[in-house]
């Protein structure tokens, strides 16, 4: 939820093998968006490559912990408490196996997290799910989480802790020495990610309006840097599509779209 008011296992050097398929999209002749079929078929292999990824995620976020819609009926409550009623705030979340899938094509399509290091900012984090997600897929320096609902970002915090406790001895000292959180109880138009290598918004639900402001926002973006959106897209020229694909969200199929900041 990124809202409208003022929010580890490393790659191993074989991911570049796994067997995913060609990308769904590409530029014709023209310049113009050619999608091919959905991303289904190689995500079996994929995920065999991130088991210990897929075994601490679990930890974090298993049904041991809380239900599978937790964050949803979470978000739920605290909208109809608080007398929310903007269509942005509706909550959404991207499973694990989805995510490392995207993390992969973004690395061997598109040359991101190609070596350690480098921001990455979750706009509308909800319960964290997709942070946590990126802090085991890579090596990132600083991971932040952006979040306007209360209640979803104590349970960001409360993961962290969980993430300190139970995932980091793992994932062992060299791994995560370097690697900051930070999650944010504010309004992600308010707030500077300029630094962001690869941004990601769940934004299925969020309204043109809250797409031009942050379309705007995001001009501030260093040039090459990297926005994943779902359903809707960055508006403006100062954003290329670089390729558009559907993948699997907790609600069903999601178009995706990866955008790249150019300078014009």
């Amino acid at each position: 939820n990124s809202g409208e008011k003022g929010k580890r296992s490393a790659m191993s050097d074989s991911d570049s093998e796994a067997s995913i398929p060609p990308p769904t999209s590409s530029l014709n002749d023209d310049g113009a968006v050619e999608v091919r079929p959905d991303v289904e078929q190689g995500s079996t292999t994929l995920m065999a490559q991130f088991e210990t990824e897929a075994k601490l995620y679990d930890i974090l976020y298993g049904t041991h912990r809380f239900p599978e819609d937790h964050g949803k009926q979470l978000s739920r409550r605290e909208r109809k408490r608080e007398g929310h009623i903007s269509t942005t705030l509706t909550y959404g979340e991207i499973k694990f196996e989805t995510f490392a899938e995207l993390c992969h094509i973004l690395k061997t399509r598109h040359g991101a997290m190609t070596a350690p290091g480098g921001v990455f900012v979750d706009i509308g984090c909800g319960i964290g799910k997709p942070v946590f997600s990126a802090a085991l897929l890579h090596k990132f320096n600083r991971i932040v989480g952006i979040e306007i609902l209360e209640d979803l970002y104590k349970v960001c915090i409360e993961t962290m802790h969980l993430w300190t406790k139970s995932v980091k001895p793992v994932l062992g000292e060299e791994y995560t020495q370097e690697m900051q959180f930070s999650f944010l109880n504010n309004d992600a138009l308010t707030v500077d990610w300029s630094d962001a290598d690869i941004v990601f918004m769940n934004s299925t639900c969020f309204n043109r309006s809250l797409m031009v402001d942050l379309s705007v926002k995001a001009k501030a973006l260093a040039p090459g840097a990297l926005v994943v959106t779902t359903t809707k897209r960055l508006i403006g020229p100062a954003f290329d599509l670089l390729e558009e694909l559907q993948m699997e969200e907790s609600w069903g199929a999601a178009t995706v779209y990866i955008q790249q900041r150019v300078e014009r």
